[in-house]
């Protein structure tokens, strides 16, 4: 072999892995590259549509279109529609004012500022998508303000120009978003529908048959329990594709109270097999046979299939004949599976309803509104100070300043930890749009004649500032360039050119949102440990409430505002409070559930005043008082399967009850102290 052979094999292996190399990174490129091409494309169809019609400010519709514009198409387009419902809120609400006080500025203002603090306020207790819509009322009163302080006598007509341009920017971006849409939403959710069956399906069957104890199987139900807030960003992302495989909303939205149901059935069954003596008996047999028909697999290929298959479970579950030892074992096989069966029948067009012929939705929950009220005080306070200058003042570009500080404080507003860096990064953003946008205002648009050139001009810009947006890297920094950068350039029909009005401008802009970051400082967001604190406090308030029969919420309620908290917590919550919650869930499940089952007015007697005696704090009595009704339950010989079924489901949720007596003792008896640790925390 020559030395030329084997230099010639060491080049080709070179250029090969060079090749391969470079296609994987614009395999991985592709996707950034797709979203700047869509926010393009986007951004330039409002612009034609508002040049075509010929309506002055097109920069509104244009940046409209690049707000809603998402690299997630499903978002995109369920956030077009959630935009629209707060764009016409705020105008609605912003002509109200000025019609009010024409000529009065100082009331117009306050109520302004509070107007876009309860925007906040909202956009912190909504979640995804409609919390976006309660931050855009506010920025679009604000909006219309900025452009109505000098003739409010306008502001009728203007409100309709402006929330017209910006219908123009929503339609533009949904168009687009829908024309280059793949159904990516709806098959991401199934993969994480089908990984979280998978996982909560093995992990409970693995406790059931090797006796496996809650302190070995608590990490996994700890990950799938952190789970619960991507999965209702990716339901919100599905729905907005609007396949016809996703008709039924409210079932889908059901989901992760159904996962919650079922995470906690497999707690309640993994402490009862840690105490359990029993290795091995009948009915653990028969569990084992029902649940390992199930095959998690099928859930992506076969959701009907899964469905099905869930169902025949359920029916062998039912059929099991069990004992008391393993009644709280039997009764969570059940409502496992039931979880897994209503996750499948939630991605399906038709599927189970309620008696009046639809799914029953979930009312409105707050897990705690003190971030809400911490929030909407920072926002009402950040445009009142900007307020103040521009009035002490009289700068001309002061109502553009308090626009982009109300755009600064209201989009971050449910960002939680991150909502100051977020602020931060905007800000920066916002500056650098700026210097770039000097270079294009001064020295490339002027030199365009016509409106082909400058959508040449501009498709160039968004598609960088896509890429750069889709990535990792700060993405806040290249957002705030995007939405930034035509009301700078002042793009509209015609573009007038004047070094003053830009400079102005950008002044506004920038200390806008200077200003609204520098209060994510001034007012910090609520301190994590403080949330933490509060969140497991406020469930034990409830969980008193419920037992005392001084709040009777059904388990679709309790189960939802259980969900929304732990969908809440921060991520220095450790395992155990993780824990705490999951018990307060399964206690406050379990005495709704027994208000069903038990239908003996002697026996349902003693079992309300074993749980008032257990919201009282007195665990002493409560557990008594319960030992004594399960053992006159127990004498009982139930004549039916029916009677059976019931049987075992009572006995269970005794037996979850008293569990949580014997190993939360400490945390059932705290009692709650409102407000302290409120003052605690900020001394």
């Amino acid at each position: 072999m020559s030395v030329f052979d084997h230099s010639g094999r060491e080049a080709r292996r070179f250029w090969h892995g060079l090749r391969q190399a470079v296609l994987s990174r614009l395999q991985a490129l592709a996707p950034r590259v797709l979203f700047g091409l869509r926010l393009s494309a986007s951004v330039c169809l409002a612009l034609f549509a508002t040049y075509y019609l010929e309506l002055q400010n097109a920069f509104w519709a244009a940046t409209t279109a690049a707000i809603v514009c998402q690299p997630n198409l499903g978002a995109s387009i369920q956030k077009g529609r959630f935009r629209a419902i707060g764009s016409a809120l705020g105008a609605l609400v912003m002509v109200a004012l000025l019609a009010a006080f024409p000529q009065q500025r100082e009331p117009a203002l306050l109520l302004l500022a509070l107007f876009c603090g309860l925007c906040a306020a909202a956009a912190t207790l909504l979640r995804n998508l409609a919390a976006y819509a309660a931050a855009l009322a506010g920025i679009t009163s604000a909006i219309i303000f900025a452009d109505t302080v000098t003739d409010p006598s306008s502001a009728p007509f203007l409100a309709i120009v402006r929330v017209g341009e910006i219908y123009i920017g929503i339609w533009s971006a949904t168009v687009v978003a829908m024309l280059t849409g793949s159904g990516s939403a709806r098959r991401q959710l199934c993969q994480t529908l089908g990984r979280i069956s998978a996982n909560l399906l093995a992990g409970f069957s693995t406790d059931v048959t090797s006796g496996r104890g809650a302190a070995d199987s608590r990490a996994a139900r700890i990950a799938l329990a952190r789970e619960l807030g991507p999965l209702n960003l990716a339901i919100d992302a599905a729905l907005g594709e609007q396949s016809p495989v996703l008709a039924d909303r409210a079932r889908l939205r059901r989901i992760p109270f159904a996962l919650l149901d079922a995470l906690t059935s497999w707690r309640n069954a993994a402490r009862f097999g840690e105490r359990s003596s029993v290795a091995e008996t009948t009915s653990r047999g028969e569990l084992r046979a029902s649940l390992a028909a199930i095959d998690p697999a099928r859930f992506q290929s076969d959701p009907a299939g899964f469905r099905d298959s869930c169902r025949t479970a359920l029916g062998r579950i039912d059929a099991t004949r069990s004992s008391d030892v393993d009644a709280p074992i039997v009764v969570a096989a059940r409502d496992v599976v039931q979880g897994l069966a209503a996750a499948a029948d939630g991605m399906l067009a038709k599927g189970a309803v309620g008696s009046n012929g639809r799914t029953p939705r979930a009312s409105f929950v707050v897990a705690d509104p003190l971030p809400a009220l911490v929030n909407g005080a920072r926002t009402a306070a950040a445009i009142l100070a900007v307020t103040w200058f521009w009035v002490v003042t009289a700068w001309p570009s002061g109502p553009f300043a308090i626009v982009f500080t109300a755009v600064a404080t209201l989009i971050f507003a449910s960002f939680g930890d991150h909502a100051g860096d977020l602020a931060k990064d905007y800000t920066i953003g916002v500056a650098l749009m700026a210097v770039v946008g000097s270079v294009l205002y001064f020295g490339v648009l002027p030199a365009l004649s016509s409106f082909a050139a400058l959508i040449a001009v501009l498709s160039v810009l968004f598609i960088v500032l896509g890429v750069m947006q889709a990535g990792p890297w700060h993405s806040v920094v290249f957002l705030a360039m995007t939405i930034s950068s035509l009301p700078l350039l002042g793009v509209g029909n015609p573009i007038t050119y004047d070094a003053s009005a830009y400079f102005n401008l950008a002044l506004a802009i920038v200390s806008g949102s200077a200003v609204g970051a520098m209060f994510f400082v001034a007012i910090p967001v609520v301190p994590p440990s403080l949330r933490l604190r509060r969140l497991i406090a406020l469930s034990l308030r409830d969980l008193r409430r419920l037992l005392s029969l001084r709040s009777t919420p059904d388990q679709l309620r309790w189960t939802a505002l259980m969900a929304r908290r732990i969908e809440l917590l921060p991520s220095e919550a450790t395992a155990d409070d993780v824990a705490d919650l999951l018990a307060l869930h399964a206690v406050g499940r379990a005495a709704l559930r027994l208000e069903q089952e038990v239908s003996d007015h002697r026996a349902l007697g003693l079992l309300r005043a074993a749980l008032t005696a257990l919201a009282d704090g007195h665990l002493a009595d409560a557990r008594m008082m319960l030992v004594t009704w399960r053992g006159q339950s127990l004498a009982l010989d139930p004549p039916d399967d029916a009677e059976h079924r019931r049987w075992i489901a009572s006995q269970s949720h005794i037996a979850v009850i008293i569990d949580a007596i014997d190993n939360h003792p400490v945390l059932l008896a705290t009692p709650f102290r409102g407000w302290q640790p409120f003052f605690k925390a900020f001394r």
